[in-house]
């Protein structure tokens, strides 16, 4: 699929889970630049790059590009419903939950150029007619 064609999918599966499309426009863009092909150090796969035990727990397969779309809009989703703010959500999507807790619910400073840069994009996809 091409990064327009994986962009519109993120949208629809966004708007079809209730979920802002711009903020999981900018997660895919940061973890993977849109590239279902992409592979982590730790792991990780695909356009959100899920950990493939993560997106199985989901009922998932983070192989599939939907799939893999899919999983991590609701990672995230839980992420949000979990801190209730979109950038500990984001932290939290990189660095594990766990990670969140042991940090006073504050963002790990080792999260916080990946949680900065996903919000800049946000700020743009915010003014793009999504």
């Amino acid at each position: 699929a091409t990064q327009t064609e994986i962009k519109q999918a993120i949208i629809k599966h966004a708007k079809a889970m209730d979920v802002d499309p711009a903020i999981v426009l900018s997660i895919a863009k940061t973890e993977s630049g849109f590239c279902q092909e992409a592979k982590g150090a730790g792991g990780t796969i695909g356009v959100f790059q899920l950990m493939p035990a993560t997106a199985r727990n989901m009922g998932l397969n983070p192989y599939d590009l939907n799939d893999n779309i899919k999983g991590g809009i609701q990672y995230y989703k839980s992420m949000y419903k979990t801190f209730g703010s979109m950038e500990l959500a984001v932290a939290a999507y990189n660095t594990g939950p766990v990670a969140i807790k042991r940090n006073n619910y504050k963002i790990p400073k080792h999260a916080q150029y990946f949680v900065n840069k996903i919000m800049a994009d946000y700020r743009y996809y915010k003014t793009q007619n999504l």
